[in-house]
């Protein structure tokens, strides 16, 4: 179609079609004209040159007549043969003198000047005179005869005139209103093929103003119009999802403060009552009070804990930190965080049991961002932690080959209940009953553990034991195009 193609091409073929279309109407009208010419002509008009045509005729019978011409008779005879309406004749003598004839204009003043015109045919008012010599039968000239006569159509009926002309004029004119009438035409239908993506522009625009964005521009063209509302659709989306990202942003922040609230609200609760009771008391009692303090200054770090772990997922999701990759003893990394688990359990008596397992490699330095590693372990072993029993079991088995590392993280709690395998990575969810937070914790070790192994290129997983326990698994990526600086 054509409103579908470029504008410049548009106007081109819009040009081409006014020429062409024109040219094809002006030949048919004229053929048209030609036609209703042929049919009036002798029936309601004479041809400009007809009674020209008439001269020939008309002048043989003078020179055959010679002086009968200047009879009485003669004037009966010719008046008979010149026509009345399209000719006006005028008979002299030798001196120039009108003797007779339908013409009173004096054509020939004098005899020098009748010679001078004699034979001849001159433009005189609007048209031409022809002036033949009378001659007797010895050859002398005896006077002449001018015939006048003018060159244009002979109407038989006036009325005809009046639409003869003007259809005649339009004919003669067509040409350019046809030009006239296919430019209008073909101008509307190009401003049309403008104004329907112009218009759906200016209502999508409006959309966007009133703040709806939930339309489509339905207009699809390979020319600039299309390109223009592609760009505009494209735009309304990026838009769109840019208000849809910052309402979500919005809410996060938003759920975010009320976490922190909620969650800080129980260990200031706890350091507001031991405080006050300690300040009312007036107890010397040191064991007490010290015992007072220890509880005010555990749950001052359980705040300052959840603090940090939200301040920890702002700047992750606000900032492209990379990863800075450095060469690290894999197994002396996990000796390490091993005692520090074995030290924050003691109470509970958890036995940690970690293996390496070598595939197809065994170097123990291995290239890996060791403070996002720790992290992501810390998160997931502290969750382990918090739902396994007394005398528990925490399992920490690594796998090592030479494009990646795997952590598999498995207790003796009571496992995973079907809303935490489908939610647990969500942010803020903090499980049901049988995993719910008892220490305050924000819901966001999981979700910090997927952002941070998903920088690695890696992937991770959670799931639970046939017979009793959770487990979390993630996998590391040694790849280099996973990060932005590396040490070793």
């Amino acid at each position: 179609m054509l409103e579908k193609k470029p504008l410049k091409t548009q106007f081109i073929i819009s040009f081409t079609l006014i020429i062409i279309i024109s040219l094809l109407a002006t030949m048919l009208t004229y053929y048209a004209g030609y036609s209703i010419y042929r049919r009036i002509e002798y029936k309601r008009l004479y041809p400009a040159n007809y009674y020209e045509n008439k001269i020939p005729e008309i002048e043989e019978y003078i020179r055959k007549a010679d002086s009968f011409i200047l009879s009485e008779e003669g004037r009966r005879s010719l008046d008979k043969i010149i026509p009345f309406e399209g000719i006006v004749y005028q008979v002299i003598d030798e001196s120039g003198n009108k003797i007779y004839g339908t013409d009173n204009y004096d054509i020939i003043k004098s005899k020098e000047e009748l010679y001078k015109r004699i034979n001849t045919t001159i433009g005189t008012r609007e048209g031409y005179a022809k002036t033949i010599p009378i001659f007797d039968s010895k050859g002398k000239m005896l006077g002449a005869v001018s015939l006048y006569y003018t060159i244009k159509p002979y109407y038989f009926n006036k009325s005809d005139k009046i639409w003869i002309i003007p259809l005649f004029i339009v004919i003669i004119f067509s040409p350019f209103i046809y030009i006239i009438i296919f430019t209008l035409f073909f101008s509307r239908k190009f401003a049309c093929n403008i104004g329907k993506p112009v218009d759906v522009l200016i209502r999508a625009s409006e959309k966007v103003k009133e703040k709806d964005l939930d339309f489509e521009i339905e207009y699809n063209a390979d020319n600039e119009l299309g390109k223009l509302c592609t760009a505009f659709d494209e735009m309304k989306n990026e838009l769109r999802q840019s208000l849809i990202l910052q309402w979500r942003i919005e809410h996060e922040k938003h759920d975010m403060v009320e976490a922190l609230a909620h969650d800080l609200k129980t260990p200031f609760s706890v350091i507001q009552g031991y405080a006050e009771s300690l300040l009312d008391s007036g107890c010397n009692d040191k064991q007490k009070i010290e015992k007072y303090l220890r509880v005010i200054e555990a749950n001052a770090y359980k705040g300052s804990r959840l603090i940090k772990e939200m301040l920890y997922v702002s700047e992750l999701e606000s900032t492209d930190e990379g990863l800075r990759i450095v060469s690290m003893d894999i197994e002396a990394f996990l000796i390490g965080k091993k005692e520090s688990y074995e030290i924050i359990t003691k109470d509970k008596g958890i036995y940690f049991n970690v293996n390496i397992n070598y595939e197809n490699h065994n170097k123990k330095v291995i290239p890996v961002d060791e403070n996002k590693l720790e992290r992501i372990l810390d998160n997931i072993v502290l969750n382990a932690i918090r739902f396994t029993p007394e005398n528990g079991i925490i399992t920490i088995d690594v796998y090592i080959n030479s494009e990646s590392i795997r952590f598999k993280v498995c207790d003796t709690g009571n496992g995973f209940s079907s809303e935490d395998l489908e939610n647990g990575f969500n942010k803020f969810y903090r499980g049901d009953k049988s995993r719910s937070s008892k220490n305050g914790h924000a819901g966001l070790g999981l979700y910090i553990a997927k952002k941070l192994v998903n920088m690695h290129g890696g992937s991770i997983k959670v799931f639970n034991l046939k017979d009793v326990g959770a487990c979390v698994e993630f996998d590391l990526y040694f790849s280099p195009n996973n990060s932005d600086t590396i040490d070793y």
